[in-house]
C-alpha cells in the first residue's frame, strides 16, 4: 500500500476532494481535515453543513469560479457546464495556488486539501497543474443527490423539475469516470457506508493519505442524524479496522 507519509513536498501533493454537490463531499473534507490535512480559511458552516463547508475561500472564489467565469459558464456549477474536450489550460495554476497557501501560512509540512465539487468541471485543469494530486471521489445514490438539491435552498432555487437535476447530475458523473480512468491516483468513498457504522474505508483512506485519523475524534465530529440515510439509532463508535 502506498505510504503517502513517505512524500517528500507535500506542496505538489494535494488531496483534492471532489464529487456531486449534496453527496456528502463536505463530510468526507472535514474528516480529513480533522486526521490532519490542512485545509486553510474555509466557508463557515450553516443550515446545510453545520459542521462548515471545508472548501477554502480563496481557491474557490478567486480561482475555481474565476476559471468558470471565464468560460463563460456558471461559476455555481448548476447551470451551463465547461466540456471537458475543450477546455483551454490555465497558465499558471500551479503557482497560483502556491501563492495563496503561502499566504495563509501553510509550510508543506503536512499534506494539503482542497475540497469543492467545482473539481468535477475543471479536472483536466488541476491534473495538469497537480499530476501527482491524490484525488477523492465521494460517491452518493444519484437519487439521494438529487433529493438533497430539492431540500437545500441554494440549490433547490435552480428549480425544482427532477428530471433536469437527474440530466445534471448524470453530466457531474460522466466527468467523474473520466477523472478516475485519466489521473494516476484516485480513490472513491461512499460517505453512507460511515454513518451507517462501517469506518474501516475511511480509516484505510486517511492512512494511506498520510493522516493520523484519531476515532473517537472522528466519531465526535459526527452528525448522523443530518445524514437522510442513515440507519438511526444504528450509528456504531468508530473503530480501527
Amino acid at each position: 500500500m502506498e505510504n503517502a507519509a513517505d512524500a517528500t513536498d507535500y506542496w505538489d501533493r494535494p488531496i483534492l476532494v471532489t464529487g456531486l454537490p449534496r453527496s456528502g463531499t463536505s463530510l468526507i473534507a472535514g474528516l480529513l481535515a480533522e486526521s490532519g490535512a490542512w485545509v486553510g480559511k474555509t466557508v463557515p458552516g450553516g443550515p446545510p453543513n453545520p459542521r462548515g463547508f471545508f472548501e477554502h475561500i480563496a481557491l474557490r472564489e478567486g480561482v475555481v469560479k474565476s476559471i468558470l467565469r471565464v468560460l463563460e459558464c456558471d461559476p455555481l456549477g448548476v447551470r451551463r457546464l465547461p466540456e471537458l474536450d475543450t477546455l483551454p489550460p490555465v497558465d499558471n495554476l500551479r503557482e497560483t495556488v502556491h501563492q495563496l497557501l503561502r499566504r495563509e501560512g501553510y509550510d508543506g509540512r503536512r499534506p494539503w486539501l482542497f475540497k469543492d465539487a467545482k473539481l468535477t468541471l475543471l479536472w483536466p485543469q488541476w491534473a495538469a497543474a497537480f499530476p501527482q494530486a491524490r484525488w477523492v471521489i465521494v460517491r452518493r445514490d444519484i437519487e439521494a443527490v438529487i433529493d438533497s438539491c430539492l431540500r437545500t435552498h441554494f440549490m433547490a432555487w435552480h428549480g425544482l423539475d427532477r428530471h433536469r437535476w437527474r440530466q445534471w447530475a448524470e453530466a457531474y458523473l460522466e466527468r467523474l469516470r473520466r477523472l478516475k480512468a485519466s489521473v494516476p491516483w484516485a480513490r472513491e468513498i461512499h460517505p453512507h457506508t460511515l454513518v451507517a457504522g462501517d469506518w474501516s474505508p475511511f480509516l484505510g483512506l486517511a492512512e494511506t493519505l498520510g493522516l493520523e485519523p484519531e476515532p473517537q475524534r472522528l466519531h465526535r465530529f459526527l452528525l448522523p442524524e443530518r445524514w437522510h440515510q442513515s440507519q438511526r439509532g444504528n450509528v456504531n463508535p468508530v473503530k480501527k479496522p
